[in-house]
């Protein structure tokens, strides 16, 4: 289960990252759209769960409409760097993301991240 704080610090971020993903795509996911299928990863992204949550699994799986349009790798990237900023955590904490298809049993990629990571790659 989701720590409340944790559930206050992804919708703060959620509203301050909103529309940070630039792309005149219409294909290309925002950032609160990642941030919102994201957002129930984050104990196993952040706290070390083992297995991520079904409802993480279907957000990932609700990310994948995204990762073959153009830009979407691209966004994807900037926005979870852009969250990790505005939480104050280290990027390289996030690095479980480019995980999370294979741990869920899906075949789509999501970009690595890290602190080193260029998304524009």
């Amino acid at each position: 289960m989701m720590h409340p704080i944790t559930k206050i610090i992804a919708v703060v971020i959620i509203s301050m990252v909103s529309g940070a993903a630039t792309g005149a795509d219409p294909q290309s996911p925002y950032c609160d759209i990642i941030l919102d299928h994201l957002n129930p990863c984050l104990p196993y992204i952040l706290q070390g769960e083992v297995k991520p949550a079904k409802v993480c699994c279907d957000g990932v799986l609700g990310l994948t409409q995204y990762t073959n349009a153009k830009g979407g790798q691209q966004n994807i990237c900037d926005c979870v760097k852009a969250a990790a900023i505005l939480m104050g955590a280290p990027v390289d904490n996030f690095s479980k993301i480019s995980s999370l298809p294979k741990t869920c049993g899906l075949s789509v990629t999501l970009p690595p991240i890290s602190s080193s990571t260029d998304c524009s790659q």
